[in-house]
């Protein structure tokens, strides 16, 4: 999987999982997603490229950080 989002339920849990993932030796980017559905949270998303979604998105679990979805470069879901 080249790149994928992984969308957040706050800020502040986006930015505490980007460290999470840099510390790990994963390479990630916060951003800000505009079509996200505000019901579904604050809009933040972290970006990660070259990874195993699942992995990646168990760590995050894993250390308390909400993950609401995965999409891939295209915005379809993939988790």
């Amino acid at each position: 999987m080249p790149l994928f989002y992984l969308q957040i339920s706050s800020v502040t849990h986006a930015y505490r999982g980007q460290r999470l993932l840099e510390s790990r030796g994963i390479p990630a980017a916060v951003q800000r997603d505009s079509r996200f559905a505000s019901a579904r949270g604050c809009g933040y998303q972290i970006r990660v490229r070259n990874q195993d979604p699942g992995a990646v998105r168990s760590l995050l679990v894993q250390s308390g950080i909400r993950v609401l979805g995965i999409k891939d470069g295209d915005g379809n879901d993939i988790l």
